[in-house]
């Protein structure tokens, strides 16, 4: 069994060195079952992320690939899914917000007989911790929205902290640049019936850096997709 850890990075320099500490514990204990490669996307980064995680990755077996330009969390998510050799592809926040020792309990799950299971912080025996109130009405919103129109119900259709079957992830659809990509992978995933489910995660509000989310374009962006997803279940395509 080969895993991939896939990381997308822009502007992240002032928490590299946090995240590859947290590495540096994990994958040990990840290769207890087989080998393991990280995969970061540089994503047209300006602060020298890319110098910051050459030098604090160390031994850690891994990769960067850059983008000469920012093209945003979707684009840099296929870039990595391109550059993975793995047959199973978690991906994880840069900031830290989830603890990449969590990616165990999904790797976990996922090997019990899944497709894709995500991390969960609005699960019931999910936890948010810091986060700011608008993000959180933000996503629970969205997230109730999907929940409507799909019929595979979840808690949190937003977070990108995921594992994948590298073969089942070959045949999802995403399109968006953006942060809307996370939440087409789980719909693709859901509209052809794969085997899908969350656990319970802990979302923390992130120590370094500033949020690249904006928040009239994301949410603009959802309510255009969730609108199209209806049109397409309303014609019997999906």
């Amino acid at each position: 069994m080969r895993t991939s850890l896939l990381i997308p990075c822009y502007n992240e320099s002032d928490g590299i060195p946090q995240l590859c500490m947290r590495l540096r514990n994990v994958v040990p204990r990840l290769e207890e079952e087989g080998e393991t490669e990280i995969i970061f996307v540089d994503d047209g980064s300006t602060d020298g992320t890319a110098q910051v995680i050459a030098r604090e990755a160390g031994s850690l077996k891994y990769s960067i690939v850059t983008h000469s330009r920012n093209r945003g969390l979707g684009a840099a998510l296929r870039t990595g899914f391109g550059a993975c050799t793995g047959d199973e592809v978690v991906t994880l926040d840069s900031d830290c917000t989830y603890d990449p020792v969590a990616a165990i309990e999904l790797l976990r799950v996922l090997r019990s007989g899944y497709d894709l299971v995500t991390g969960s912080p609005y699960h019931p025996d999910g936890e948010v911790v810091n986060v700011k109130p608008w993000r959180l009405f933000l996503s629970k919103s969205l997230s109730r929205l999907y929940w409507l129109i799909l019929p595979h119900p979840l808690y949190t259709y937003t977070s990108c902290f995921r594992a994948y079957r590298k073969d089942v992830l070959a045949k999802l659809r995403s399109e968006s640049d953006g942060f809307l990509a996370v939440t087409e992978l789980i719909v693709s995933a859901i509209l052809m019936g794969a085997n899908v489910v969350e656990v319970p995660a802990t979302l923390r509000s992130r120590q370094f850096g500033t949020s690249k989310l904006k928040i009239v374009k994301v949410s603009l962006s959802h309510l255009r997709f969730i609108a199209r997803v209806m049109w397409l279940r309303v014609r019997g395509t999906h």
